[in-house]
């Protein structure tokens, strides 16, 4: 199947969040900006929406196709959303990333070596951003005298490096258990006088990587959210504008090639691949162009130049952080290095990371403008 190409000057989550930080009052050197209008704003991102999803169980008429960055995974989209800058620039290239600071890969959501579970490891022996200097967010210049903000996370979400780093520097934050309590938290919250309101959920990329993105219980948990939200967004239109999206969407896989088990490729290569199951980052001396067309004729493998001339990261301030090679399946396959032994990352029937439409395109929904 044919890609999509990353476009930071258009309709684009990069340009949506260049918009709400100028909302906000801090100007960013942005390629483009999204008109963010209304005197509150309310941001609400459904994690694993796409827009191929939400077509399933109905587009309602506010919405409008965009795309996310590439590579289109959850870190990476909520840096740049909190950032209001491009992958390029803020650093962090996939759930995975390599980290010359740090002597090799890490988690970058988890902050921690991609084998451990346990969450900011890292954090008793440097802090986040040492490893992540460019990560700058926007909410951390934000004159809380004069604006009120808040963010709503799942429960066990709150507190940690990768939420303080990007989004937890609001007013105050507050944790749901479940879809029914984040409702009538958001919905309290459009009642307040808040400036800025940011609801994260993450139950239809919970239930695309178990099951697929476009099954029964997926789809089931896709309209419940979406209608949930757009329901208590529409009741108060008229003081709230909110802005519905998501982080990416989802392919179903068709096979999950253990990419690992490849001996030629893992000697060719100076470290793992990281970034995602469907953007291979890869860095080596050796020439891998001829191996891939050979081998893995359906991954379309870019070159640090070709990468940088395609803008694919958006702008880039710090070559070294361009990996020599990265590889973006045109098919519907996982391409697995887990870390873990007898992991579960080969299992999952919903993976994203590349540039399909179903993984790239989104959803935009602008209630109260």
């Amino acid at each position: 199947m044919d890609l999509l190409y990353p476009d930071y000057s258009k309709d684009n989550i990069y340009t949506l969040a260049c918009g709400i930080s100028s909302f906000l009052g801090v100007e960013r050197n942005c390629i483009s900006k999204m008109e963010v209008h209304g005197k509150r704003v309310a941001l609400v991102l459904l994690d694993g929406l796409g827009w191929s999803t939400l077509s399933k169980v109905g587009i309602p008429k506010e919405a409008r196709k965009i795309t996310t960055v590439f590579p289109s995974t959850t870190s990476t989209v909520i840096t740049t959303l909190f950032t209001a800058m491009t992958p390029g620039e803020h650093g962090v290239l996939g759930y995975n990333t390599f980290v010359k600071r740090m002597g090799g890969i890490i988690n970058t959501l988890r902050f921690t070596h991609p084998s451990v579970n346990q969450r900011d490891s890292f954090k008793d022996s440097i802090s986040f951003d040492k490893v992540f200097p460019n990560v700058k967010g926007y909410l951390k210049e934000v004159d809380r005298n004069s604006k009120k903000t808040l963010e709503i996370v799942p429960k066990g979400l709150d507190g940690n490096e990768f939420s303080k780093a990007t989004h937890e520097n609001t007013t105050e934050t507050k944790t749901f258990s479940n879809l029914w309590d984040a409702l009538y938290i958001f919905s309290d919250a459009l009642q307040r006088d808040y400036e800025f309101v940011y609801l994260y959920i993450p139950d239809v990329d919970t239930m695309s990587h178990k099951y697929g993105p476009y099954v029964e219980p997926t789809l089931s948990t896709a309209k419940a959210v979406f209608e949930g939200i757009y329901n208590v967004a529409k009741i108060y239109k008229d003081r709230f504008s909110t802005f519905i999206t998501a982080d990416h969407g989802h392919v179903t896989v068709s096979d999950s090639v253990i990419i690992m088990d490849d001996k030629n490729l893992m000697e060719m290569l100076d470290i793992p691949p990281y970034g995602d199951s469907r953007a291979l980052f890869m860095r080596t001396r050796y020439e891998l162009l001829p191996y891939f067309a050979e081998k893995y004729s359906s991954i379309k493998v870019f070159s640090k130049q070709e990468v940088t001339d395609r803008g694919l990261l958006g702008k880039v301030n710090d070559l070294s952080l361009v990996p020599d090679y990265i590889g973006i399946p045109t098919d519907y396959k996982s391409y697995i290095f887990d870390y873990k032994e007898n992991g579960d990352y080969a299992k999952l029937k919903g993976h994203h990371g590349g540039l399909l439409p179903e993984e790239f395109e989104i959803p935009l929904v602008v209630l109260g403008e």
